[in-house]
């Protein structure tokens, strides 16, 4: 990794400059050198060809050379043979945190009905009268492990509860399952280092995109699953072409006070409202007047997220032939919705794959059970959305 410019400062797009190379062994010799793993692990286009390389009893390879000049070559050479790919490294490394998430979470994962056992713990920080969008939201950030995710726009009032909402349901997910803007630029998305494949970008309110290209970038990354962006810079060696890859499938979820969003991002989102009656309103003042609060424990939950991202994300539903005929067909953006129940369906059947069946293949063999939670969650959302 030492014949890479700026290794240490390592950025994403920088991946194309490495094409043709096989193997790209990398030896990680300090806290920075770690940081820099971690970021080359992250970069789709290489980590397949990234090995990592231990050097016994020496700290990095010129202190390998000063301990024995003459026979550098061979050592270097047997540390380079013996060096252990990132698939094998992350493989090991997934079921050890698996084995170790399950320890906290077996009894939680076992529970006949996970989302209840949500709404308990989040009733015990004072939410108010959310419970249905509160175990919609959950159920969308547990899509994020599926190719097909769930996004949400969360509606309603200003000072109605919606950004609240949306913290207290994240805050019982591990920060790996999510990434967080208050506001970006045009092109944040296509320049940051934070990885969004099969995770959720949050943004705190729709107001903070910029305008209609962010607005056509978020929705090809919803659409296509991917972003590709190509542009020329200057080199030393002239104008160069450089393209960017983004890869998903990533999630979308955010607030707005605003009726409608962008006529062509508003189908590929869930649209929740917060409940802004005057009952609702008496009740947060009684919440906010009893003052106490029982933090729960958000540990087991963090705990499950990371059994599930590394247990299996494959589900068949039986009866989704019969689901579709029964489908209602008064408007185009049914299509879309009924996408959305799928994911939904599956991400139940996911979340209690501890009690759930499978088939030859492994799969996981949704129930109706799986439906009708969801039914019960959805059908109103749905029937609003099409008016």
């Amino acid at each position: 990794a030492a014949g890479i410019p700026g290794a240490s400062g390592w950025k994403p797009e920088w991946a194309a400059d490495l094409e043709g190379i096989e193997r790209l062994y990398f030896v990680v010799e300090d806290e920075a050198g770690e940081r820099c793993w971690e970021k080359l692990a992250a970069t789709p286009e290489i980590r397949d060809r990234l090995y990592r390389v231990e050097l016994e009893g020496v700290k990095d390879v010129s202190e390998l050379h000063k301990r024995d000049p003459e026979r550098f070559a061979d050592a270097l050479r047997e540390a380079l043979e013996s060096a252990e790919a990132w698939e094998d490294l992350s493989e090991a490394e997934g079921r050890k945190r698996a084995r170790k998430a399950w320890e906290e979470c077996r009894e939680l994962a076992q529970s006949a009905d996970l989302l209840s056992e949500f709404s308990r713990d989040l009733e015990a920080c004072r939410l108010v009268g959310e419970r249905t969008n509160a175990e919609i939201l959950y159920l969308a950030l547990v899509s994020r492990l599926l190719k097909k995710i769930v996004s949400v726009a969360v509606k309603g009032p200003s000072s109605g509860g919606k950004s609240y909402l949306v913290k207290l349901v994240v805050s019982f997910f591990p920060d790996s399952a999510f990434c967080r803007f208050t506001a970006m630029s045009e092109k944040t998305l296509l320049y940051t280092d934070e990885p969004l494949s099969h995770r959720h970008i949050i943004l705190s309110e729709a107001a903070g995109l910029s305008g209609d290209f962010q607005e056509y970038v978020i929705r090809t990354l919803l659409s296509e699953g991917s972003l590709e962006y190509e542009f020329v810079e200057k080199t030393s060696e002239g104008l160069r072409p450089r393209r960017i890859t983004k890869e998903g499938p990533t999630g979308f979820i955010t607030t707005t006070t605003r009726d409608k969003l962008h006529a062509e991002n508003e189908t590929r989102y869930l649209s929740l409202t917060v409940t802004d009656t005057r009952e609702q309103t008496r009740r947060v003042f009684r919440a906010l007047a009893d003052g106490r609060t029982e933090e729960p424990d958000r540990g087991r939950w963090h705990a499950l997220q990371t059994w599930l991202k590394a247990g299996e994300h494959r589900v068949t539903i039986p009866y989704a032939g019969v689901l579709a005929e029964k489908m209602g067909d008064v408007a185009v953006r049914l299509r879309r919705d009924f996408s959305v129940i799928l994911s939904l369906i599956k991400a139940h059947a996911i979340l209690h794959q501890a009690t759930r069946e499978r088939d030859a293949q492994g799969r996981i063999i949704a129930t109706l059970a799986d439906y009708s939670r969801v039914r019960g969650l959805v059908s109103g959302v749905i029937a609003e959305g099409v008016e």
